[in-house]
């Protein structure tokens, strides 16, 4: 037992020795940090500007900062996908959580048949004599799909209703 003792014993020390000249001759080297999950250390969206189509991940129930529109919701994970539709050129097109609230100046263009998705468009810097299209309600088998306000500066020429949808032909002055 006693010659075990002593090789083992022998042994940490070799491994000691080793691991010490190494640690010596081997510079130290900063590790680089690593970001926390976005639902752990999310920024405060409302403080900056981010890019046109930023997404990010926030917790399910927080309030969805302005300027920004949910685009999914994952209740398994209790989180929700947002994307920031501020700084969009004009004619921009965004898939969106049906009936979310979305910034002034968009206008719903289109819905998914299971009423879960709807397309959006933005018309702000439209060009004088511009005109779209704009949905105000569709009705589709997993349910009724709402569009937004007219915006500013836009006039409705037109209303019709076509299939189980009711639509606005607008026109820019």
């Amino acid at each position: 037992m006693r010659r075990r003792t002593s090789v083992l014993t022998g042994c940490a020390a070799a491994l000691a020795a080793l691991l010490g000249s190494i640690a010596v001759a081997t510079p130290a080297v900063a590790t680089p940090a690593v970001a926390a999950p976005a639902l752990v250390a999310a920024p405060d969206v409302r403080a900056v500007n981010p890019p046109f189509g930023t997404q990010m991940r926030i917790p399910q129930y927080n309030p969805v900062p302005a300027g920004w529109a949910v685009v999914s919701i994952n209740a398994a994970v209790h989180d929700k996908l947002i994307e920031y539709l501020g700084g969009a050129p004009y004619g921009a097109r965004v898939a969106v959580l049906a009936n979310t609230p979305v910034p002034a100046g968009w206008v719903l263009v289109g819905a998914s048949l299971d009423g879960q998705t709807a397309q959006v468009s933005y018309l702000g810097g439209a060009a004088h004599g511009a005109g779209a299209t704009a949905y105000v309600v569709c009705w589709m088998p997993g349910g009724r799909v709402y569009g937004y306000p007219v915006p500013a500066g836009w006039t409705v020429t037109g209303t019709v209703t076509q299939g189980a949808c009711t639509y606005q032909y607008l026109r820019y002055p």
